[in-house]
């Protein structure tokens, strides 16, 4: 008697995998990504760019990224919306803490007044802008990670459907900045 129990208990496990993984990935069978391009805009100032694909209709999204590693000599400035896919949501949150090198972006397309969720494609949400304390040895680079309490790289469909996305970062064409 218990090995179809057991059996069933599997098969279950798989169909339950076989549909979380199949959240993540688009009609297409890719993958919802989230992708970081960073440019250097002068000796001591970068821009990073926060692009999105996604396959579905999506309500709000979390983006908590990391910079540095110990000192570090990039502080994040302000974050930016205008002109990007996102420049319509009700809520945009930003909390950058310096100290730690994180910055936490909440995204959330309506809270009640009719907005519509962010249709499929592809392009950026967020723009994310650094100034470096003195002239850096490395480029700024940034990775995701988790911020207390609750925060990780997830986008949230309108059905309450939480996926996590991939995750490319890449530099744009930067400045070659002299060291005297």
């Amino acid at each position: 008697m218990r090995f179809p129990i057991r059996t069933a208990v599997w098969a279950l496990a798989l169909i339950l995998w076989q549909c979380l993984d199949a959240g993540a990935a688009g009609a297409a069978g890719s993958p919802d990504r989230v992708v970081l391009q960073t440019e250097q805009i002068d000796s001591l100032h970068w821009e990073v760019t926060v692009s999105l694909e996604n396959h579905e209709l999506l309500a709000a999204m979390t983006l908590p990224f990391r910079w540095g590693h110990g000192r570090c000599p990039f502080s994040v400035d302000s974050a930016d919306y205008r002109g990007l896919r996102t420049e319509y949501f009700a809520l945009k949150t930003f909390y950058p803490d310096s100290l730690d090198h994180t910055v936490l972006i909440g995204l959330i397309s309506d809270l009640g007044s009719g907005l519509p969720p962010l249709e499929p494609g592809n392009g950026p949400v967020a723009r994310i802008y650094f100034t470096a304390r003195t002239l850096p040895k490395r480029q700024l680079s940034l990775d995701t990670t988790f911020i207390a309490p609750h925060n990780t790289l997830q986008i949230v469909t309108p059905d309450v459907r939480a996926m996590t996305p991939a995750f490319e970062s890449g530099r744009a064409a930067s400045l070659t900045v002299p060291h005297n």
